[in-house]
C-alpha cells in the first residue's frame, strides 16, 4: 500500500505523504481501520450481491 503496486506516477502519492507525515506529524494520534461488511441492503450502481456471503 505505501509504496503502491503500478508504475502510474499518482500512486506515489500515499508514500510521499507517508514521508511527509514522518517529518512533520500533523495528527496528534493515527490509526488505520479495516472493517468487514455484516449485510447488504439494496443496490449500489444498479448491482447487488457485492458483499459475499459468509
Amino acid at each position: 500500500m505505501v509504496h503502491g503496486r503500478s508504475g502510474v506516477p499518482a500512486d506515489r502519492r500515499h508514500a510521499d505523504a507517508m514521508v511527509e507525515r514522518r517529518r512533520r506529524d500533523f495528527h496528534h494520534e493515527f490509526a488505520t481501520f479495516r472493517f468487514r461488511p455484516l449485510a447488504e441492503h439494496g443496490t449500489w450502481e444498479g448491482r447487488t450481491g457485492i458483499v459475499p456471503p459468509r
